[in-house]
């Protein structure tokens, strides 16, 4: 029996389970992610018989470990106390325990079929229409006005935090300094801050049969975030998916296609920023805030693997070798 199971099992009257489906006993798989990023083990709890899980366990992969465990019930809990629950493809927390050293975090299961390159490149326009309806759903969480240090928290921030990480690469420095001439603009615009997944992308996807995207791993949620990220990240993950592209420089002609002169995302995401009553003039700024604001999560995504020289070596080559990395260098310098 794994530590997960004996925490259903312990708390299984507690958590009241068996409206989960989870009377009869029930079959947990393991998924335990290999990339450098990857900090938790979650598993998949199915009851028995069932094909489809009921219920989702995350566990920090190292005792302690507990921040983005934490993070991702709060943002769960707020999404959820302004109406943005199961209905609009969001999981509902079920408990969060304090196990030893460990956070344990359980949530619903969401259903459908997974939105993986494959079925993005069997009918874009169902994708685009599914995520589009997904981010124009989720709340606005602080008004333009009342939102004056927006710039500081969302971008200036992260990005020192980055390059403290990888303090040894002058590259990256550059490139930050670069980016802030970039959107000096954006600075004195006033924008609000909206609920933000930050990594809507496979296997973080699910499609209803009626259409309608279910979303989980809120990891990197932000409340106060960035109108037009999401939609970036996502339209540039179908534009991926729909070219087949898998190596930096194929990833780099699938951005061009999607965000390029005349490319196709760039209508769906104007008229997204508009709905949010930002002028959509600012699309290419917000485009570059995108991938510099994804690039520096790896502050936080990578903070603690670098332990000696090596591992500092190891650190830099994580970041410089990153996707996001490589899309920012492309807006930012191409």
């Amino acid at each position: 029996m794994t530590f997960i199971d004996r925490f259903l099992n312990e708390h299984h009257q507690e958590l009241d389970l068996g409206k989960y489906g989870l009377t009869a006993g029930w079959e947990s798989v393991l998924l335990t992610p290999r990339f450098v990023t990857s900090r938790h083990v979650v598993a998949l709890i199915f009851p028995a018989g069932a094909r489809q899980a009921s219920l989702v366990v995350k566990v920090p992969r190292q005792p302690g470990d507990n921040d983005s465990v934490r993070h991702e019930a709060r943002v769960l809990r707020e999404l959820a106390a302004g109406g943005a629950g199961p209905a609009a493809g969001v999981p509902e927390i079920v408990t969060l325990k304090d196990v030893g050293a460990h956070a344990v975090l359980v949530e619903t299961a969401v259903t459908g079929d997974p939105l993986d390159p494959r079925r993005v490149a069997s009918d874009l326009t169902r994708a685009v229409s599914a995520g589009t309806d997904f981010v124009d759903g989720m709340p606005c969480t602080r008004a333009a006005a009342l939102n004056r240090d927006w710039y500081e928290r969302t971008i200036s921030g992260p990005l020192e935090a980055l390059t403290e990480l990888v303090s040894q690469a002058p590259q990256t420095r550059a490139l930050v300094e670069h980016t802030h001439r970039k959107l000096e603009p954006l600075r004195t615009v006033q924008l609000p801050a909206v609920v933000e997944h930050g990594d809507l992308s496979h296997p973080n996807l699910f499609l209803k049969p009626q259409g309608s995207l279910q979303v989980v791993d809120w990891e990197r949620a932000r409340t106060d975030g960035v109108p037009g990220h999401d939609l970036v990240f996502y339209f540039q993950y179908l534009s991926e998916s729909r070219e087949h592209a898998f190596s930096r420089e194929n990833q780099v002609a699938a951005f061009e296609k999607a965000f390029g002169p005349g490319g196709w995302a760039n209508a769906p995401l104007a008229s997204h920023l508009e709905s949010r009553g930002v002028e959509a003039g600012l699309l290419p700024l917000l485009v570059i805030a995108t991938w510099a604001r994804s690039a520096a999560t790896l502050s936080y995504r990578l903070d603690g693997k670098a332990d000696g020289a090596r591992a500092v070596g190891q650190l830099r080559a994580a970041v410089a070798s990153d996707r996001d990395y490589w899309l920012w260098r492309h807006v930012v310098e191409g």
